[in-house]
């Protein structure tokens, strides 16, 4: 399975917002983060859901992982995207422990123990 997914009974602005203080309990970081809405409306003059794609990073595990194998570098950061529909939002994160495993043949209990931190913030929305 390459992702995780929960849906929520929020706004997606709602679910950034807690997000964004989540991480930071557990040594995140938010790097960045792409307003699909916003871009599309800019580029389209159209209405559409929020959508957030979010860029987050523990850098002790990009350390580790990037230590281990410079390849580890291609599904870092790692990304959450908050996708609005009309009865609530879908959280979806990509699993790095599968991806990395299936790519570059390597331990996934590496990328899975910092992966099972980042269901956590998930799970407490």
């Amino acid at each position: 399975m390459y992702k995780y997914e929960r849906k929520v009974e929020l706004s997606a602005d709602k679910c950034f917002a807690k997000i964004s203080s989540s991480l930071k309990e557990y040594g995140f970081v938010l790097l960045s983060y792409v307003d699909m809405q916003e871009i599309l409306k800019k580029n389209f003059s159209e209405n559409f859901l929020p959508y957030y794609i979010l860029e987050v990073c523990k850098p002790s595990a990009a350390k580790e992982m990037v230590g281990i194998n410079i390849e580890y570098g291609l599904f870092l950061p790692c990304k959450i995207v908050l996708a609005e529909g009309p009865s609530g939002t879908k959280i979806m994160m990509a699993r790095v422990s599968q991806q990395s495993k299936d790519y570059l043949g390597a331990d996934e209990s590496v990328a899975k123990k910092y992966e099972e931190e980042l269901i956590s913030i998930i799970d407490k929305i």
